[in-house]
């Protein structure tokens, strides 16, 4: 028994090891996105150089982090649905286990990116719109993805059976896939936003390449890296209390 304790011990600090490189990698994107937001770019202005949104055209920056916590809810939500359709056709195969546990993690951190999306386009409303919430259909429906999500949490925590638990669970989170995409790609399309200048504005390129290139060369990936470094994190924690339930 030691010395399979000894060789899973030497296995995780050689993961960890190969790990570390991304991991620094995300650091450093992360510490680049803060100098490149708060010291590099300048306020966003249209041709004449009149500031577009408010506190002199600096309200623009909050998508640097509002877009990607947004984005990734939806990618949070693509690989719990990947997982739970595995640990579903897997059935009591090996590695069936370790979908359902991917799955629930991916769903939990959809609910973190969902809950911090709806925080930070909040504070952008506030300054831009006037209000914390105008029931925009954007707002509403990062809201009700947040609440899918929170339910997915509510329907495991509610099922003590963990077979019953993770089969539930899955078909939870392919079946949500439809609504999730639908509520954050289509209805925001299909119905008049106040989104619609913001989004133009800086997704489209209206304003400069600089916060494009921030946009898509330093926030998207730093926060995926940083998805990426939680979901692993995760993952591990609920395999150490999977053990320590059954050794007890």
């Amino acid at each position: 028994m030691n010395g399979i304790a000894q060789t899973e011990a030497a296995s995780l600090a050689e993961g960890r090891v190969r790990g570390l490189w991304w991991k620094g990698l995300c650091g450093i994107w992360m510490a680049a996105l803060i100098l490149a937001v708060f010291g590099w770019l300048g306020p966003a202005v249209n041709a004449e150089g009149q500031p577009m949104f408010t506190a002199g055209g600096h309200g623009a920056k909050a998508i640097f982090f509002h877009v990607p916590c947004a984005w990734l809810t939806f990618i949070a939500f693509l690989v719990g649905a990947f997982d739970a359709a595995r640990h579903l056709l897997r059935g009591a195969r090996p590695h069936a286990g370790l979908d359902d546990l991917k799955c629930a993690t991916a769903m939990e951190l959809g609910l973190l990116f969902a809950v911090l999306a709806t925080v930070t386009g909040s504070l952008f409303s506030r300054n831009e719109w006037g209000a914390f919430w105008s029931w925009d259909p954007r707002q509403t429906s990062i809201l009700v993805v947040l609440l899918i999500l929170a339910a997915y949490g509510v329907l495991r925590g509610s099922v003590t059976d963990p077979s019953t638990r993770a089969r539930l669970s899955s078909v939870y989170a392919v079946v949500a896939l439809v609504p999730a995409f639908f509520l954050i790609w289509v209805l925001p399309r299909v119905m008049a936003t106040l989104h619609e200048g913001p989004n133009q504005t800086i997704v489209g390129g209206m304003i400069g390449g600089n916060y494009r290139a921030v946009l898509y060369g330093l926030a998207l990936p730093a926060f995926l890296s940083l998805f990426v470094w939680l979901f692993q994190i995760r993952i591990r924690l609920l395999q150490l209390e999977e053990r320590a339930a059954h050794g007890s």
